[in-house]
């Protein structure tokens, strides 16, 4: 849903270029923490945390390839 609303907001804008490029950094940034976390419960052999926290960035780092991609080619 965050996601949703940064790139509606960077779109919004007249300077797209800047904000995309800052809501997707935003993006990848929490979606590595996210991953670190994930990393941490696998280490603790937790299944169910690891599976949860894996798949939650997944979603946004595509969608934000997909928009970097729209945006720059």
């Amino acid at each position: 849903m965050l996601w949703l609303l940064a790139i509606t907001l960077a779109i919004d804008t007249s300077d797209v270029s800047f904000w995309v490029l800052i809501a997707s950094a935003v993006i990848v940034v929490s979606a590595a923490a996210v991953g670190w976390l994930g990393w941490r419960a696998y280490q603790r052999k937790d299944q169910v945390w690891t599976a949860f926290l894996w798949s939650v960035p997944v979603a946004p780092v595509l969608l934000t390839l997909t928009v970097l991609g729209v945006t720059y080619l």
